[in-house]
């Protein structure tokens, strides 16, 4: 029997799904409660749905902010687009299509979380077909993708309908669509729940046949040790590969990353807000999948503390010596170090940062200028409903 038999072999119904604890640090979130911020989610969720969100369920990235639509072909002629357009994606021949479609599947797994967190807050069922609509899309990704391998994940630049033509893969995408997926598991049908295991065993066999290491656009391999924000993905695989399938030989991996996990305990690139939330988020999913390694939440810890420490009283932050909408990277992920890390307390720091940033115009990147980032926006979503399921911004 191969490994991908064994998905279809072991019961689903044994898989688990912890809930998160209701958090009871609202006395925390000085200045205010978070209850300010109920009219900045309705506008963030409707701009996500009416402008970011493509016909297929994406959510694209890097608008252009003076429009608030896609950047044009003849926009990124612009000098400075133009070389970044080159150093991201060589000779591509669409260049708008590979610059919306960048973050894509990180934007579009941060917001069916958000979604999903909302359902389970809320129980209204525009959550619920929000977040299905955004599973949907990252499973037809997975379809194409297995056109040219099973496990195979690409940046679907031009839409799903280009996604099985694109060459490019990144750990980032990865992190976040796999956690949209387990969050999902609970809700899924009979269809959806074998499709999203079955990846989950495909995705490490991937993995695994590369050592897991895989090229990184023309510039670099990557790896855990040259990456250390690639342990969000690889630590978590294994475990997945293990639970869907019921072969614990997935784990005998893990060893492979000692060092890695060791560097990261003082690795002050770590301390990125991205970075920060791409190893929270996967450390998380593989602790929910049975990770028993205490290294897991003592780093989920520290990798907050590096990160919170960047974060100014008032909940802002400077990158490159400009303004950034990021920390809301680092928002999204209070809650759970909190459930593995009793002894932090994060979520007013979480609740200073949302409070910071209430407008579109906000969510910048310093390394993308004269953009709108999508992964800002859905992260400040992402936090507003964790934040709201924990009990610590209350309902309006």
């Amino acid at each position: 029997m191969n490994r991908r038999s064994f998905v279809r072999c072991s019961g689903l119904a044994a898989l688990s799904f912890p809930c998160l604890p209701r958090l009871g640090h609202a006395a925390d979130a000085s200045p205010g409660d978070g209850s300010d911020l109920h009219q900045t989610a309705s506008t963030f969720q409707e701009f996500v749905e009416t402008h970011l969100m493509d016909a297929d369920g994406l959510v694209r990235s890097f608008f252009n902010a003076q429009t608030l639509k896609p950047f044009t072909n003849e926009e990124l002629q612009e000098p400075d687009w133009k070389k970044r357009v080159t150093d991201w994606g060589q000779n591509t021949p669409d260049p708008a299509s590979y610059v919306a479609y960048e973050n894509a599947l990180m934007g579009t797994g941060e917001f069916a979380i958000s979604q999903i967190e909302r359902f389970q807050t809320t129980g209204e069922e525009a959550a619920h077909a929000a977040a299905h609509r955004c599973i949907q899309a990252i499973l037809s990704v997975i379809e194409e993708g297995r056109r040219y391998m099973p496990g195979y994940l690409p940046k679907p630049f031009g839409g799903i309908a280009h996604a099985r033509d694109s060459h490019e893969i990144s750990v980032d995408q990865y992190t976040k669509a796999i956690a949209a997926l387990y969050a999902w598991l609970p809700l899924a049908s009979d269809g959806e729940k074998q499709a999203i295991t079955q990846f989950f065993v495909d995705a490490a066999d991937f993995f695994i046949a590369r050592k897991f290491r895989h090229a990184y656009r023309h510039r670099t391999i990557v790896t855990a040790a040259t990456h250390l924000h690639s342990l969000g993905l690889f630590v978590c695989l294994p475990w997945l590969a293990a639970q869907a399938s019921g072969d614990k030989t997935y784990l005998r991996h893990l060893k492979n990353f000692a060092e890695a996990l060791e560097a990261a305990r003082a690795d002050e690139g770590l301390s990125g807000f991205n970075q920060t939330s791409l190893v929270i988020e996967g450390f998380h999913t593989a602790l929910l999948a049975g990770a028993d390694d205490p290294l897991l939440p003592e780093l989920i810890g520290l990798r907050w503390d590096k990160s919170a420490a960047r974060v100014l009283p008032d909940g802002t932050a400077l990158e490159r010596d400009e303004p950034t909408s990021q920390t809301t990277r680092l928002a999204a992920v209070a809650t759970l170090v909190e459930t593995h890390c009793p002894d932090r307390s994060c979520v007013g720091l979480a609740t200073r940062i949302l409070s910071s940033l209430t407008a579109i115009d906000q969510m910048r990147n310093p390394r993308v200028p004269g953009a709108i980032s999508t992964t800002s926006t859905t992260s400040w979503l992402l936090a507003y409903w964790r934040l709201r399921h924990a009990g610590a911004i209350q309902a309006a």
